[in-house]
């Protein structure tokens, strides 16, 4: 089955599930609502949440946005996302509710999501993807200069100590090869929570789905999901480019495209001379955020524990964090 067949059964699936939580509220009622929101034809987008129903107009001009009570957005703290990455998010506004689901409208950022995209951008030597990854330079960046000062308040003290215990937990529980980088980043991580590193909005879920570019150019045209994001310091969600130089295969896992360290060479080139002065820590950060998004996984009684040999996780990490990876 190809990609787009398989991301449409996804979706599908995604949306029965929220109609069925969401109950009495149908999917009707919300299309209704939309058009009448936006004055014209919606259709759900090719791509859908797990806790949300998604519509566009027949524009595209227009996305709204169904969530249920539980998944409401906090429009404050979007406002200092869409500062500190401004031109990457869409802009929200509530527009009301169906029944106890909360509507959203917002721009559409448009493009396609990444996975959509892949032929395109792996096409001539990734030609359109060196574009997508020097946007996406431009994207991290944007946080370090335009965080607001006024952005949600975040114990420094509080979240370095998570942090470590958790970074303690993967030292003595993932395998033995990651056990030397796990105590440098550890020795060093109080340098992320120092008066000097900002703490800034970091998406904790970057991956293909959420990251949308234009198929003609490769410009990177827009994030999406903004639900769950952390403030925590620069950097934590740096590893999320990774996503762009490889590809996750069911049962093969982690494979690096052929180019990969030329791609990779675009990326830091474009985001050093963005930065101006280049820290080293932003690479601890990077390295602590590769762990904590990767390193843990849910055993079979549902308790969360360090990733095991053989895992998808697992794999992942031995090939961004050790390099051990074939390539495609």
């Amino acid at each position: 089955m190809d990609m787009e067949s398989l991301i449409r059964d996804l979706s599908q699936m995604q949306i029965q599930a929220f109609f069925e939580k969401s109950a009495p509220v149908t999917q009707v009622q919300c299309n209704t609502e939309a058009e009448r929101i936006t004055g014209e034809p919606v259709k759900p987008t090719a791509v859908q949440g797990g806790c949300s129903y998604t519509v566009v107009t027949e524009s595209g001009s227009l996305v709204v946005q169904f969530r249920s009570s539980d998944s409401a957005l906090d429009l404050g703290f979007l406002q200092d996302i869409e500062q500190a990455y401004k031109g990457f998010v869409p802009h929200h506004e509530s527009v009301g509710k169906v029944g106890e689901v909360h509507v959203y409208r917002m721009n559409n950022v448009g493009g396609v999501a990444m996975y959509l995209a892949r032929d395109q951008l792996h096409a001539n030597d990734c030609l359109l993807l060196k574009k997508t990854l020097q946007d996406y330079a431009s994207f991290f960046s944007s946080a370090w200069w335009n965080t607001p000062q006024t952005i949600k308040d975040t114990d420094r003290g509080k979240l370095l100590q998570t942090y470590d215990a958790q970074l303690a937990v993967l030292e003595s529980g993932l395998p033995s090869r990651f056990r030397q980088t796990l105590n440098k980043v550890r020795s060093r991580l109080p340098e992320l929570f120092a008066g000097d590193w900002p703490m800034v909005p970091n998406h904790i879920d970057l991956r293909e789905n959420n990251i949308h570019v234009d198929t003609t150019s490769g410009s990177l045209v827009g994030i999406c999901d903004w639900k769950d994001t952390e403030v925590s310091p620069f950097g934590m969600s740096l590893g999320g480019f990774e996503a762009m130089l490889g590809i996750r295969r069911v049962n093969v896992g982690w494979t690096y495209l052929p180019n990969q360290q030329a791609l990779r060479d675009v990326f830091w080139a474009a985001f050093k001379e963005l930065m101006k002065d280049y820290d080293d820590r932003v690479e601890v950060a990077r390295i602590a955020g590769l762990f904590l998004d990767n390193g843990f996984q849910h055993d079979e009684h549902g308790n969360i524990v360090p990733a095991q040999e053989g895992s998808d996780d697992l794999i992942f990490l031995d090939a961004v964090i050790l390099g051990n990876s074939s390539s495609q």
